[in-house]
């Protein structure tokens, strides 16, 4: 749900990643105890992915001029309701929202993240600090929320 935020797109996912991991059991290389997970996960996040990209509404903008004058490197984020923090990030463009996900969350390189998404890797950064922006802005408008210089 990170990544796709409409529930029937996450059933549909789910349902076609698990159906490739059973496929594809056989196939799966052992290589330490982390590896089935990261294995499984990679696919999920793959057809994901793939789904997120079939839909028309997934756009990205490289227009930063609106997002320039935000100091979210200084933000103190202590004492925020992270259930608003999900809220926001659910809330957020599609564009936005994948790149935040894929380089925050799952910890993804800004180079994977446009390999994955077939976009540049500057499309990615700008996606990345216009989700900041983003959430730091909304948590203005609902939190009082002021970032420290």
């Amino acid at each position: 749900m990170r990544i796709i935020y409409n529930q029937h797109d996450v059933e549909d996912a789910l349902i076609t990643a698990f159906s490739k991991i059973f496929r594809s059991i056989g196939n799966f290389e052992y290589r330490g105890e982390s590896s089935l997970t990261k294995w499984i996960k990679t696919i999920v996040i793959n057809e994901s992915i793939r789904i997120l990209k079939s839909k028309p509404t997934l756009s990205y903008s490289e227009d930063l001029t609106e997002y320039e004058s935000t100091d979210f490197d200084n933000a103190d984020l202590s004492g925020v309701d992270i259930d608003r923090i999900y809220a926001i990030i659910g809330a957020m463009p599609d564009g936005y929202r994948t790149v935040f996900n894929l380089f925050a969350i799952e910890g993804y390189s800004h180079k994977e993240i446009a390999d994955l998404l077939n976009i540049a890797e500057n499309t990615s950064k700008s996606q990345l600090r216009k989700a900041r922006i983003y959430i730091i802005e909304k948590l203005k408008t609902t939190q009082g929320y002021e970032t420290t210089k």
